[in-house]
């Protein structure tokens, strides 16, 4: 949030701001959400919305990421933690692919809104799988020359866009989106688990299943 005066006012108007920006934004769209809009609704002068927050950007940021915290909720949910790495991010990106298929165009507008910042792009949902890549290093089922933010910009990318295309156009069926998208990612993984050993010391490569049923 913004400053008043030097002074960060986070109090209960901050929290009505935020949560009428999420109904209007994911709900009617972005074009919706203007500071006019807001202060309408809130009977209220624009100084209240400034005071708290910088501009209508920093908000609209602000309901990108609670769409995207309520879709990462989802596909956590949809990930078996006894299966293997790439079993489990497989079912994270088609569980989060899925969810922004179901939802309307509008909160599939914010899943793909992003902040330029001084290391790239970020977007909470590129950051999750970024993560979930540097884990899978850890574990040593991702080789250690992949560059994680890379590897997972190119997949954000590749389901957001896909997920728009579907959101924009009704006779783009479903299935048709969802194995276009699992294509793409999995050139991404076969780089990502190129070459690895085995427990013999032997050079291997990750086994794909078929994603796209």
């Amino acid at each position: 949030m913004a400053f008043s005066k030097g002074k960060r006012i986070e109090d209960e108007t901050s929290r009505r701001i935020v949560e009428l920006a999420v109904n209007i934004g994911c709900k009617e769209g972005a074009d919706v959400l203007t500071v006019t809009r807001l202060c309408r609704e809130l009977n209220c002068d624009r100084r209240v919305i400034y005071n708290r927050f910088r501009d209508i950007d920093e908000i609209n940021l602000i309901v990108a990421r609670r769409c995207n915290e309520e879709l990462m909720a989802s596909a956590k949910a949809a990930v078996d933690p006894q299966n293997s790495f790439y079993e489990r991010f497989y079912a994270f990106i088609k569980a989060a692919f899925t969810y922004i298929y179901e939802k309307n165009r509008y909160f599939q507008h914010y899943t793909a809104l992003y902040q330029i910042t001084d290391h790239g792009v970020k977007n909470e949902i590129l950051l999750e799988i970024m993560q979930m890549i540097e884990d899978g290093k850890t574990a040593g089922d991702v080789r250690a020359e992949t560059d994680s933010y890379k590897a997972a910009e190119s997949i954000w990318i590749i389901t957001t866009g896909i997920g728009g295309m579907l959101a924009a156009n009704g006779n783009y069926r479903f299935q048709d989106g969802l194995n276009t998208m699992l294509y793409g990612v999995e050139a991404i993984v076969s780089y990502m688990s190129a070459e690895m050993e085995d427990e013999n010391g032997n050079r291997k490569t990750w086994k794909h299943r078929n994603h796209c049923q």
